[in-house]
């Protein structure tokens, strides 16, 4: 009998078809076309701007240390994930949306699109804040370990917020869903300082409220010293939890929302 032999050709084939298929999956695509569409808007480089503005901000005319630079990451980093995601979404939900929709066998490849496109920006936009730095010799005695810990605590936040906007953002969430969310922020707020006195039992039994903050908490505490620990990453597996369910969430809500009334 003759044996059947593999030519290596065959074998490159089989080796890259599923990686161009995992390019070519739904959500892969809503990625890389929301991430073009918002290259050629412009606002991508808006965001760019806004680290050079940070970085004027709050590293001149001084130099600081490694925790002020990871302290300070996680609130501006942020804060332009927010502005970042909800622009990006807003733009990749015009008119045009219903028809790719229609065209899709589960309308959870688009929110999951999105979540990747706003998530992934998040790198380079980390990057750039960390060469500004570095390049200007802003930082006092930089080391590359404590480097690499802390930006594993700034990163995994950076990419919650930008997915949790995306899941908050129309027509993936309804307007009560964010007024919810907004007490409950408001609530965590007053627990953490109230603005009138009340029963330190009461302020005791609010405090629950802060609970879904401790693995946030605890990327945070890696991002500032530098070091982890078993806290921290229980902190970032919780971080990767509460992504991979946002996901699921919007996934579910944009599957039921009724579009014709958005």
């Amino acid at each position: 009998m003759k044996t059947m032999q593999h030519s290596p050709i065959s074998t490159d084939v089989d080796t890259v078809a599923p990686s161009r298929s995992f390019w070519r999956t739904p959500s892969m695509t809503i990625a890389r076309l929301t991430l073009e569409s918002y290259f050629r808007s412009g606002w991508m480089w808006a965001e760019f701007v806004l680290v050079l503005v940070f970085f004027a901000a709050l590293f001149f005319p001084f130099q600081e240390d490694l925790p002020y630079f990871y302290g300070t990451s996680n609130w501006d980093l942020s804060a332009i994930a927010i502005l970042g995601a909800a622009i990006m979404v807003r733009q990749a939900t015009s008119a045009r949306t219903y028809v790719l929709l229609a065209r899709l066998s589960s309308r959870a490849s688009y929110s999951r699109g999105l979540m990747i496109a706003a998530a992934a920006l998040r790198i380079p936009i980390f990057l750039f804040m960390l060469l500004l730095v570095l390049v200007a010799h802003r930082l006092i005695n930089p080391t590359a370990d404590k480097m690499f810990l802390s930006a594993l605590g700034v990163l995994p936040i950076t990419i919650l917020v930008s997915v949790l906007t995306v899941t908050l953002s129309s027509p993936i969430a309804t307007r009560l869903m964010r007024i919810l969310f907004l007490v409950w922020i408001a609530v965590v707020l007053f627990s953490i300082s109230p603005i009138f006195t009340i029963p330190s039992s009461v302020l005791n039994i609010l405090a629950i409220v802060r609970i879904p903050l401790w693995p946030i908490s605890a990327c945070y505490q890696v991002s500032v010293t530098g070091t982890i620990s078993l806290s921290g990453i229980l902190g970032l597996l919780l971080v990767a939890v509460y992504i991979i369910g946002l996901a699921l969430i919007a996934g579910i809500w944009l599957e039921r929302r009724e579009l014709l009334l958005y």
